[in-house]
């Protein structure tokens, strides 16, 4: 009797890591949802990658073969597409950490004046979305019609432009500014939580700032920059807009350009198959990087530089190099904002393109506003691109809040699953996530369901897409939170929901906030998958409308809309960085202080 009572004890306790308690199948459910909403993509891209059928909705297992992969692996082009694209993520990458961390030591470990406005200044960059900065430098560096080039052929009376932006050189250029102020964000704090104690040991010994920024400072951080290298390094694999804007007119390809001119074909149908083939080649180096990111990451202890002791950080005294630092943010900001800014202002209130002088200054008007305002899909597509945000923003916090508990507070014996699988979209580039939705959506139509070209189906690509992000957001968040609070409220009654509503909720309303919001920008800003995923003009949003109005040549009207949406990106930035400035001014306070004491 008692050993088939420990039998059947045995067996409950196993059940019950299985299944927790009465009405925990939500986890499964959860599981469940987000195994078809990533796994459904990939299977599709993968048979897609096989599919000798001329249309995805032409698509069955007899159409399966090795066409696409032997016309993909024995075309020359293709190799030096890979080359290109090494070189590029390779040169953005460095590019953009090199200038981050100048700025992140700047600011965090130097007295150099102004600190705490470069500190809310770097992020404000965010506000000038990828396509929009590609299109600046054109204005300004194109061989043709470039600003800077033509100033300069007239001043020197050069025949041949001195700068070309249609080049590698230029994508690597305009994308490392563009990635620089998140590498900033992910510098800043561990150069700000590091115990300086090396450091000021270092300075005593008669070590220069230089000598131990190098030789104490990097190597302490090493791991963290390697986190921070790949992840950019990920991230300039992914990015559409710059390279498309400045690849395409030179034929100057990557891999996601080379995807997006095999689905835009001028010479026949798009090559759906082919696009595929070389999507399954851009994930695997994507999983490749993310794996290392992924060890990196788990190897950090053993660098570990904060102990439990109490310290404070004592800037370094740059003495007369203190303003040349500060030159240095300042030229940052001016050609990572300010400049293409002004460009884009000054060219929306021209009727056609022209160099700065007294003529063009008497020429300006309203005029481009005016055409842009009358323009009749201009209505749809602000609509349109209001619901996208909108849906984008919350159905990414829902999701990502809703996964991260079952992650974090269940459990359930399936976390582990869950957590990879939420994060394996950070896999898939924007493009090749949209090519990937855009079998699905297809497929979907045969059975009825109708959602492919419209706003839902880049809403539904981006929620996906925005999901590793977010659960990586909310599972800080809700760590942090004590289980004590939760369990006090179930001692008082309260179930598992109601505590969700009363005490989770509440506390995470921050963390949320900023979630919504870095969805609502990212949604705004990137082009790769609406373009992708659209059909007609009536479904069209406002990075798709930028993109046909530069394509059909009608620069002035892309101007005027490009200022406006700065405009409106950049107080929607403003006010994140509201949400911790008052914190951050606390922080250079109390450090300006430490100097003078």
């Amino acid at each position: 009797m008692t050993a088939a009572v420990s039998e059947i004890s045995v067996k409950r306790q196993a059940l019950r890591r299985f299944w927790p308690h009465r009405g925990a199948c939500w986890p499964s459910v959860v599981l469940l949802a987000v195994a078809l909403m990533v796994a459904t993509p990939l299977v599709f891209l993968v048979l897609g990658s096989f599919s000798t059928a001329d249309l995805p909705g032409r698509f069955s297992l007899t159409t399966l073969g090795l066409d696409n992969y032997r016309q993909v692996w024995l075309d020359p082009d293709t190799y030096e597409v890979f080359g290109d694209t090494l070189i590029y993520v390779g040169g953005a990458a460095s590019f953009s950490i090199i200038i981050a961390g100048i700025l992140a030591w700047l600011v965090e470990r130097t007295n150099m004046p102004g600190r705490i406005w470069i500190y809310a200044g770097v992020p404000m960059t965010l506000a000038m979305p990828g396509m929009l900065l590609g299109i600046a430098w054109i204005l300004l560096l194109s061989p043709r019609i470039g600003f800077v080039n033509s100033l300069i052929k007239q001043a020197l009376g050069l025949t041949a432009a001195p700068f070309n932006v249609y080049t590698l050189q230029g994508m690597i250029l305009v994308e490392g500014l563009r990635l620089v102020p998140t590498a900033f964000l992910m510098l800043v704090p561990l150069l700000r939580s590091m115990d300086p104690t090396l450091e000021e040991a270092a300075s005593m010994s008669g070590a220069g700032p230089l000598s131990i920024m190098r030789r104490v400072t990097l190597r302490l951080m090493l791991p963290g920059i390697l986190a921070v290298v790949i992840y950019q390094a990920m991230t300039a694999l992914e990015v559409f807009e710059v390279p498309g804007i400045l690849g395409l007119p030179s034929k100057t390809y990557v891999f996601s350009t080379r995807i997006y001119a095999a689905l835009h074909s001028t010479m026949g149908t798009p090559a759906y198959g082919v696009a595929n083939a070389l999507a399954i080649i851009y994930v695997a180096i994507s999983i490749a990087a993310i794996y290392f990111y992924s060890r990196t990451i788990g190897r950090s202890e053993r660098y570990a530089v904060i102990s439990g002791k109490g310290y404070r950080p004592r800037p370094v005294d740059l003495g007369r190099w203190r303003w040349i630092g500060l030159s240095f943010c300042m030229l940052y900001l001016l050609l990572s904002i300010i400049i293409p800014f002004l460009v884009l202002a000054y060219m929306s209130f021209l009727p056609f393109l022209q160099v700065p002088s007294v003529d063009a200054f008497r020429m300006m008007s309203w005029s481009n506003y005016a055409e842009l305002w009358h323009t009749e899909r201009v209505a749809a597509v602000m609509y349109n691109t209001l619901i996208l945000v909108l849906a984008t923003s919350t159905l990414t916090v829902v999701a990502s809040f809703i996964i991260s508990l079952a992650i974090v507070r269940s459990r359930f014996w399936g976390r582990r699953l869950l957590d990879q699988l939420s994060f394996l979209p950070h896999a898939f580039p924007g493009i090749v996530l949209g090519l990937a939705f855009l079998w699905v959506f297809l497929q979907l139509d045969k059975i009825g369901i109708s959602i492919y070209g419209g706003v839902w189906a880049i809403s539904i690509a981006f929620t996906v897409s925005f999901m590793a992000y977010g659960t990586r957001s909310m599972n800080a968040a809700l760590l942090q939170i004590h289980k004590d609070l939760e369990e006090a409220a179930q001692i008082s009654g309260a179930g598992s929901w109601r505590v969700m509503w009363r005490v989770s909720l509440p506390l995470m309303l921050p963390s949320m906030v900023g979630l919504w919001i870095w969805a609502m920008l990212q949604a705004a800003r990137q082009a790769g998958t609406p373009l992708i995923l659209y059909e007609g003009t009536e479904n069209q949003v406002l990075s798709v409308f930028v993109w046909e109005m530069w394509d059909h040549g009608n620069s002035g009207v892309v101007a005027a809309t490009g200022v406006i949406m700065i405009t409106a990106l950049l107080i929607v930035t403003l006010g994140l960085r509201a949400l911790s400035f008052g914190r951050a001014a606390a922080f250079f306070l109390h450090t300006d202080h430490i100097a003078t004491a």
